[in-house]
């Protein structure tokens, strides 16, 4: 077991009746990966009596002994949310640049139906929880691409970092990027809606190129 996994197993025991919800990936070694996906929170939760125990949860969380993270989460959410389904593209596009090794994660590794709800008394403890999770995983994987989207997202992330970032941008002619301590941040804007439905006329265009210059710039010097 290694350092990445003990910390997750720390970190992912049950709290408010749901398991942290710290990554997806296709991946089976999260550790060595290089490019982070990253929203605020996800709104789709891991009851702990609809997951089963924690073995059976990280045994999905790392892709292992005949369990997903992707067939764990289709299970409970049921279908593909339209968030889902623009993380799923940008994850495609990334691919057929030949970058294929991501992980999707949040800022705040924790779920609530609404980021605005975490303040809620229900939420007790999570939003901490969910925060050091994140902060276990710049840590241990230390990836050299963040792709984070949403404003808020960029707020708390600036925030983690300690340092200002850039906002994302309005079109899809330049692709705005920041260098941040060894990591090279690239801002969006949300995919999730209604906010991803202001740019969906050039998101396509878009994340193309920045998919483009993902592999370069993971082609450079590591």
């Amino acid at each position: 077991m290694n350092s990445l996994e003990r910390e997750i197993r720390r970190l992912t025991t049950p709290i408010n009746g749901q398991y942290p919800r710290p990554w997806m990936t296709a991946d089976t070694d999260p550790a060595t990966v290089e490019v982070f996906i990253v929203g605020r929170n996800q709104k789709n939760g891991y009851p702990v009596d609809q997951v089963g125990s924690q073995d059976d949860y990280i045994d999905a969380l790392f892709n292992r002994n005949g369990r997903s993270c992707r067939g764990l989460h289709d299970r409970i959410a049921g279908s593909p949310s339209p968030t889902r389904r623009n993380s799923d593209a940008l994850v495609g596009i990334l691919a057929g640049k030949g970058v294929s090794r991501t992980v999707e994660t949040n800022v705040i590794c924790y779920s609530s139906r609404m980021s605005g709800d975490l303040g809620r008394a229900e939420h007790k403890g999570g939003k901490h929880r969910g925060k050091e999770i994140f902060a276990v995983l710049l840590e241990l994987i230390r990836p050299r691409v963040i792709i984070a989207h949403g404003s808020a997202t960029l707020d708390d992330l600036s925030d983690v970092l300690d340092t200002p970032l850039p906002g994302p941008p309005g079109s899809a002619e330049t692709v705005i990027s920041a260098g941040v301590a060894g990591v090279t941040v690239y801002p969006i804007p949300s995919l999730a809606p209604p906010a991803s439905n202001m740019w969906h006329k050039w998101r396509g265009e878009y994340l193309d190129r920045l998919a483009d210059d993902v592999a370069r710039t993971l082609a450079g010097p590591g």
